[in-house]
């Protein structure tokens, strides 16, 4: 019953609102008219770009969610993945077949997240860059040139090329 009565009055105001601006209108000269024509055109054509460019951002700001969104589990995964390079490189003692089967394992496993598009960066012998790479240390070796990676300790990773873990 209040939504009817709310609906009812809303009308009552918005043809009361339409009268006076036709009153309005009647003692307005053409010249007068023909530039409340061009502001309402004016209006109207900002109206429609706003419009258009809320579709585009709202647009832009999903596709970008639906992107991004596995990179919470990314996250948790590459510890796992940190883990099974360290026992590779800490197994140069034990039996090869283990080495074999964890090689095997991580394999497998890089090639799942490819397909996702997430993507290890091997740093090793590039240029450093700070939103890709982060730096523990800097070492000064003859012949070598200066801001290059000569040891990666853990690798960072990309999501759809967007830096994940750096």
């Amino acid at each position: 019953m209040s939504e009817e009565k709310e609906a009812k009055n809303q009308n009552e105001e918005e043809q009361k609102v339409e009268s006076n601006d036709s009153e309005d209108l009647n003692s307005l000269t053409y010249e007068e008219l023909l530039e409340q024509v061009e502001k309402q055109k004016e209006e109207t054509l900002r109206a429609v770009a706003e419009l258009e460019n809320f579709r585009k951002r709202s647009t832009n700001e999903i596709s970008n969610a639906l992107k991004y969104a596995n990179s919470e589990l990314l996250l948790s995964i590459i510890p796992l993945i940190t883990s099974l390079e360290k026992s590779i490189e800490n197994s140069e003692n034990s039996k090869k077949i283990d080495k074999e089967g964890i090689l095997l394992i991580l394999d497998s496993f890089e090639k799942t997240l490819e397909n996702f598009n997430i993507v290890p960066i091997n740093p090793t012998g590039q240029e450093f860059d700070p939103e890709k790479h982060e730096a523990v240390s800097t070492v000064n070796n003859p012949g070598e040139k200066d801001n290059f990676v000569t040891n990666t300790l853990e690798r960072g990773w990309t999501l759809n090329e967007r830096v994940v873990k750096p």
